[in-house]
């Protein structure tokens, strides 16, 4: 098969790769690998696996991406003409994506190298991660906490015009104790947080009501769709009585008391509920 060329384009210092779609022999186009297609993966190595970062570099040459991975390492990620690149926000395909723009990108082993299946770009400069705090250092004015697809710690600076809120309502820096979960917005370019939400403290209280979907007796742990935000809940069930337990079916609509212990959600209370026909 052909050797198939990129066209590099520098503006404003700004270099953006662009994709050939590759011809077989008989004049046709090569199938592209469909990131949603589970057999895709399994052509090319198996279990698809997901890098978050910023786009370094494009070697065309070589045909390698250079990714700085949340969590601060950077990787080299193969491609070829079956890669699709496409807008994270609008699903439309991509021909270009230049350097500095955030990325997820859907990887599987290939032989001995990540190769990218598919490029989602973000058409924003801020990044959002959800994740636990490690630790707040007010003397540094840095953030270090916890992505859970990262193999690393992500530390990110604040600054004055870093915002925290706390159930919708301002909050200070100093609630940011290890072990909190927090959403954050953030500027990969500067490093920079700029907004925090708290979405649960150590200790905290919380009220879910939804519809199970499993219950595992044996690791004392159960999923729950939650109603208000149509989110799987994962709960422990570990502290509660056999007349509570008894409560847990799949299918059964439940309200559920929960406290917060910087690792997980676990049950206090249970009781059904009942839906309007």
């Amino acid at each position: 098969m052909k050797k198939f060329l990129w066209a590099m384009i520098l503006m404003a210092g700004c270099v953006r790769a662009q994709v050939a779609v590759p011809r077989t022999s008989d004049g046709g186009q090569q199938p592209a690998v469909d990131a949603h297609d589970p057999s895709s993966a399994n052509r090319l190595g198996g279990k698809v696996g997901l890098v978050r970062g910023v786009l370094k570099q494009v070697d065309p040459i070589h045909d390698k991406l250079l990714i700085h991975a949340f969590g601060g390492r950077d990787l080299p990620i193969a491609f070829d003409p079956r890669t699709k690149f496409f807008s994270e926000n609008s699903g439309k395909r991509l021909t270009n994506i230049p350097a500095g723009s955030v990325v997820s990108v859907d990887t599987v082993i290939n032989g001995s190298k990540l190769f990218a299946i598919a490029v989602r770009a973000s058409s924003s400069n801020t990044a959002e991660l959800k994740g636990q705090v490690v630790r707040y250092d007010a003397a540094k004015s840095q953030l270090t906490f916890r992505d859970p697809v990262s193999p690393e710690s992500i530390s990110l600076r604040i600054t004055p015009s870093t915002t925290v809120v706390n159930r919708d309502q301002p909050a200070s820096l100093q609630v940011l104790s290890p072990g909190t979960l927090v959403r954050a917005s953030w500027s990969p370019a500067r490093n920079e947080v700029k907004n925090i939400e708290i979405l649960a403290e150590r200790g905290g209280s919380f009220t879910f009501q939804g519809r199970i979907i499993s219950v595992d007796l044996r690791s004392r742990a159960l999923a729950l769709l939650n109603d208000s935000d149509q989110s799987v809940r994962e709960l422990s069930i570990g502290s509660l009585d056999a007349g509570s337990l008894r409560l847990l079916r799949e299918g059964a609509d439940i309200s559920i008391q929960a406290e917060f212990d910087g690792d997980r959600y676990n049950v206090r209370t249970v009781a059904l509920v009942s839906r309007n026909p």
